[in-house]
């Protein structure tokens, strides 16, 4: 299977100018939103089992509302571009 959205946030926080790890694993792909001295604010992932895998959807666990937290320590089936809204609204509010 084929991950472009993971892809597509990726190529979004490096003309951003954000720092994050990036690597393959299993038949997929993982990356953290690091925040100061390289702590891992959010993981980001898209790999067979996944929630939203099988649309080309991201699973995140870290930058959760409140509420999210109430259901589950993760949330899938978001695209790149709620994902990257996230981490930007955590930039703005470390500024």
């Amino acid at each position: 299977m084929v991950y472009n959205e993971i892809l597509r946030l990726k190529e979004m926080l490096e003309r951003a100018n954000i720092k994050f790890y990036f690597e393959a694993v299993s038949d997929g792909y993982r990356m953290a939103y690091l925040g100061a001295d390289d702590v891992c604010i959010c993981s980001i992932v898209e790999h067979q089992g996944s929630y939203g895998s099988d649309e080309d959807l991201l699973e995140i666990m870290g930058l959760l509302t409140g509420d999210e937290l109430l259901l589950d320590e993760v949330l899938g089936h978001l695209t790149a571009e709620e994902v990257f809204e996230r981490v930007m609204k955590h930039e703005k509010e470390q500024m």
